[in-house]
Order: C-alpha cells, then structure tokens, then sequence
C-alpha cells in the first residue's frame, strides 16, 4: 500500500467521546470502516460479499428447498451432496471477496481490524465485550477467516470424493463455519445492518428527486426505504443473472433465489407494518394496494412455481439454466412495474424507460402477447378444421416454444391455468385424449383473448 494512502490510521477514525457507549464507539469505528471501503470504490465487493453470507443462510434455513431436494426420503437416506457442493463453491466465493477486501498490512502499524480491537480495549472495560480477548489474534479478522474458510473448503472437497454425504457429516460443517463465523464481529455486524448508506444508495436522480419532494418528514423516509428495499432486488436480479452467466454449475444460484425471495418478503413487510401506514392520499394508496398484491402474484410464480422444477430430475442443464433466466425475467418484470408505478404517482410524467436501462413496459410486452397467443389460437383452429394438414406434434411444438419463450409474460392466474392446460395435454401423449384436451385448453385461450381485449391490455 503506498505510503500516500495511509500515513496514520488514526485518521480512520473521529475524535473520541467519553461519553458515547462502548457500542455507539463500536457503531462509529464500523461506519468509519465503511466510508473507507467507498473510498476505495469497493462497495460492489461489499455488497456481493454480504450477499454470498446471507444466500448461505438462506439456503441452510430453507425447508421448502429440503422438501424440493429430498421429497419424501427419510433422513437416513438423504444424501447431502448437492447441498456440500453449494457450500463449497460459495465458500469460495467469499474467501475471494474477503481477500479483496483485507486492508494490507502497513510497515508500522498493525492490520486494520487488529488497531479497532486495540483501539476498544484500551478505553472500554472488557466486560462490555467479553468476547473480543478471546478472539484477539495477531493477524486480521478478514484474514484469520479467510484462511479457515480456506481450509473448511479443503476439507469440504475431500469429502465430495464420497459417494454420499450423510447429514451428520454435513450439519458438523455448517457448526464449525458459524462457530468460526459468530466470532468475528465486524461480519456479524455487517450481517446484523439492514441498511449500508454507502451501499444502499439510489442513483437514480428521478427516484432520489420524488424522495426529495415528500414534505412529510415521516413519509419521506418510508418513502425513502421502500424504495431502497425494491432497488436492492433489482441489484439482487442483476447480481443472480451476471452469476448465471459466468457460472458452469448453475445450482450456486439456488441460495441466491433465496435471498432474493427474503429481499422481496422484507419489502412487502415493510410496505404493510410502515410505508402504508404514512400514506394518507387515500386514491394513491388503493393504487400501491393494488400493484403490491398482483406483484405477490407474479413472485409467486418463482418460488411455487418455477423453483420446484428445477430440482426435476428429467430436467438437464439447459433446461435449469432456462429456468433460472425465466425467474429473472419474472423477478425484472415485476419490481420494474412495481417501482414505475409507485413512482407515477408521484411523478406522473415519469416512466419505466426514465428508470431502467433497456426498459419495456409490460403493456409492449402484452402486446407482443396478445399477437402470439392469437397466432397460436388460429394454428389450433386449423389443426381442429383440417385446415394445412396441421399434426399434433407441430401443435405440441408451438405450445412448447411458446411456453418457453412468452409464458412468463402472463399474469399469475393466466401463467398457471396455462402450464395446467399444458401438463394435462403433456399426460395424454398424443392418445385418443389428445383432441379433447386440445379442445380444453382452446377454450382457454380463446377466453384469455377475450379478457386481453376487454382490459384494453392496460391493465393486464
């Protein structure tokens, strides 16, 4: 590091306080953390390295996976593979992260973590934090993790040399990571921040301009954090989409799905416990009322929906690695309607092209719809006519590009009446059953058609 950088590292930090509480000192040293990790524009790294820790969580503590991976399997005969080779790889992931983020070593003074343990303990009793003696090293705490980590994923890729992989064996791994992880307190703290200022920043001017502009000391901040919370799972969808990208095993972003599901749990919280209750425009908050509930719908779709057939056994890489991109164009689709709407309402001449790079709207998108779906129709009508010596495989082929390619841009109720219509088709295997349960699904369409029609599309 040169010696321009850091001269003393006292400069980290504010003139003390006596009276401020040994945490309020804790609170100022991290934040002065914090700003230095801007400092040297390394809040990207932050934000994926707090990410990783908290999609690890996610996919520990998620039963609706377990029931997805295992199904009716009882315990003894579970095999803990995928969920070994999931922690390895992330493991990974984070000790590159944790040696990014490592402040190097200056000639004089000991590492940066090491100067704050340091720096408490000469002016706090110990007995305000028992813990931090005990887990004092010489060397830092990014680094003293990084190097267990190191060595926990060693061991971990032994251990997928076994042909299975007991729970017993695996549940001991995840007790030797948090026991190592629960000891080191700027993570914890990082884990336990909802909000990094640095990090949680809008840039978006036109955003930032309607937060601005709400008198209400009250309602801007909710405002303020309703908005931080469904930018972050936009950050979140990009983060999973440029991993999807790069990643040869697509099973990583199993616990990245699951973090984004708690992001979207603790938006919607935070829009019924708070943001509704500082609303007073009546007409504005049936409005949010509105999109908020279709928006539960539409993410729907990801975890009862498309999660479960990822862990489909006929299903091959591909066909997951579609999966994936459909949950994100799910996930894109819905948070990008949700904040233009909101932000209509308090900016009406703004729109999702203001917002979002390469937007389209979901009206353009219906439209697209409504032109597929109609082509569709007709070909079915022309199967059922005679009409262009139509086969049924040739329909079974359209239903299937179509599902592949558009279904996603059907509301909830639409998507899973469809993928119903679709599945009983699928049973029939071109048997005597087929023609009925075409005539079945025609139906629907035709119905759907009807509705995209009368709504005028606007509000499909």
């Amino acid at each position: 590091m040169p010696d321009k950088e850091i001269k003393d590292i006292t400069d980290f930090f504010s003139e003390e306080n006596p009276e401020i509480s040994p945490e309020e000192k804790w609170n100022s040293i991290f934040q002065s953390w914090i700003n230095k990790i801007e400092e040297k524009k390394m809040m990207l790294n932050l934000f994926e390295l707090k990410l990783w820790f908290e999609a690890l969580e996610a996919f520990f503590s998620s039963s609706h996976i377990e029931r997805l991976i295992f199904k009716l399997e009882s315990l003894n005969l579970r095999n803990y593979g995928f969920y070994l080779d999931i922690f390895t790889q992330i493991i990974g992931k984070l000790t590159i992260q944790l040696k990014t983020l490592d402040s190097k070593k200056d000639e004089y003074l000991l590492n940066f973590e090491e100067f704050i343990i340091e720096k408490i303990l000469e002016n706090v009793s110990t007995k305000s934090f028992p813990y931090m003696r005990d887990f004092h090293s010489p060397e830092s705490w990014f680094y003293s993790l990084r190097i267990f980590l190191q060595n926990l994923k060693n061991t971990s890729t032994e251990l997928q040399k076994n042909d299975t992989i007991s729970q017993k064996t695996f549940s001991s791994l995840k007790k030797l990571y948090h026991k190592e992880l629960t000891s080191n307190p700027i993570i914890i703290s990082l884990l336990n921040m909802k909000f990094i200022p640095r990090m949680d920043k809008i840039f978006q001017k036109d955003i930032s301009d309607i937060i601005l502009s709400i008198e209400d000391k009250k309602a801007k901040r909710q405002l303020g954090i309703f908005f931080i919370l469904s930018f972050r799972i936009v950050k979140i969808n990009n983060f999973i989409e440029l991993n999807l990208n790069k990643s040869r095993d697509i099973n990583i972003t199993i616990p990245l799905i699951l973090a984004l599901g708690e992001n979207i749990k603790n938006m919607f919280s935070f829009y019924e416990k708070s943001l509704k209750n500082s609303i007073q425009d009546k007409d504005k908050l049936k409005v949010i009322d509105e999109v908020i509930n279709e928006s539960k719908l539409e993410f729907k779709k990801i975890f009862e929906g498309e999660l479960q057939y990822f862990f489909d056994k006929s299903n091959n890489k591909v066909n997951k690695r579609n999966l994936i991109k459909n949950i994100i164009i799910i996930s894109d689709i819905t948070i990008q309607d949700l904040i233009e709407t909101i932000a209509k309402l308090f900016k009406p001449e703004i729109s999702g092209i203001n917002i979002f790079e390469n937007y389209i709207s979901r009206k353009e998108k219906t439209l697209d719809l409504k032109k597929k779906l109609t082509k569709l129709h007709t070909k079915i009508n022309d199967y059922f006519s005679k009409k262009n010596n139509i086969t049924s495989s040739e329909i079974f082929f359209d239903l299937n590009l179509f599902i592949e390619n558009d279904l996603n841009f059907l509301l909830y109720k639409d998507w899973n009446e469809f993928l119903n219509h679709f599945n009983s088709l699928n049973k029939s295997n071109f048997s005597s059953e087929f023609d009925m349960k075409l005539k079945s699904f025609h139906s629907f369409i035709t119905k759907l058609l009807k509705e995209l029609i009368k709504k005028k599309i606007t509000n499909y």
